[in-house]
């Protein structure tokens, strides 16, 4: 796949997104927050995308293993869960600072509404659409579906970054950006260095379930965030700010971290293999 089939790719599923959401907000009486809805339209925009992709690229593979869902070292699991940790505060306070420069004008408030009067049936569906659904949707179509066939025609280095600026385009918002397009390269880093899709999910999924627990801890406050995610896969604003030591260390970690899942990539025999699959 070429850098301008990825863009195309990243720009029809957008559009058919937010085509969707438009479709079923008209048919509410009054605009509302609702984000099962919003994570079903993403969902339908993203698997069509998916499909079409498998449908022209790979038509007679299996899913699972052109999307790379596969074994690699068990080292890169925790590794991922801790990196997850250790990008929260610069990603967060990269966020706000942008965002105190350039207001977006987008009110979380409707979002910690939602948390604040749902039952915890609800918020329990809430939390799997925000840390595991939502994550592993966006992680199946550009670190899975764009990814692998871009990778047949070029270098690791080129489709990280791609995959992580289209990554950060799709979530609308520009203020997100650059803070989404750092997250997009190490989710790709750490895919590429692995071998297999199922660390940049775990990576995706613990970030969101540390700013949901974010969420949830202001909803109990009745506090208010930012902003409104684009998706119910995006990651969320950090609500608080966070000390600058703090923020300088969990860079430090990250950093650390993804030097070593580099390393790890090229001295364990099982991500040599799971890398081997993506070529072929």
């Amino acid at each position: 796949m070429s850098v301008r089939a990825a863009v195309g790719w990243v720009a029809g599923v957008t559009l058919l997104f937010l085509w969707l959401l438009g479709l079923v907000a008209s048919f509410r009486p009054e605009p509302e927050l609702d984000v099962v809805s919003s994570f079903a339209c993403q969902a339908a925009a993203y698997l069509l995308g998916l499909f079409g992709v498998l449908q022209l690229h790979a038509p007679r593979a299996s899913i699972r293993e052109f999307l790379g869902l596969r074994r690699t070292h068990a080292a890169f699991y925790p590794l991922a869960v801790a990196l997850g940790f250790a990008l929260e505060g610069p990603i967060a306070a990269l966020y706000n600072l942008i965002e105190r420069r350039w207001p977006s004008g987008i009110s979380d408030a409707e979002l910690v509404r939602v948390f604040v009067e749902a039952s915890a049936v609800e918020r329990a569906a809430l939390g799997l659409i925000f840390i595991g659904l939502g994550p592993a949707l966006e992680e199946v179509f550009f670190r899975g579906a764009l990814a692998r066939p871009m990778r047949w025609k070029h270098g690791g280095p080129l489709v990280i970054a791609v995959t992580a600026a289209l990554f950060a385009v799709a979530h609308i918002e520009w203020q997100k950006f650059l803070p989404i397009g750092i997250f997009g390269v190490a989710l790709g880093t750490l895919r590429f260095a692995s071998g297999s899709l199922v660390p940049p999910i775990l990576l995706h999924a613990t970030y969101n379930a540390i700013q949901c627990f974010a969420l949830l801890s202001t909803a109990a406050d009745a506090g208010a965030v930012n902003e409104v995610p684009a998706a119910a896969g995006a990651a969320l604003p950090e609500t608080a700010a966070t000390p600058g030591w703090l923020v300088a260390a969990s860079s430090a970690s990250a950093l650390v971290l993804i030097a070593l899942a580099c390393a790890l990539g090229n001295r364990a025999e099982a991500a040599a293999r799971a890398r081997e699959k993506d070529l072929s």
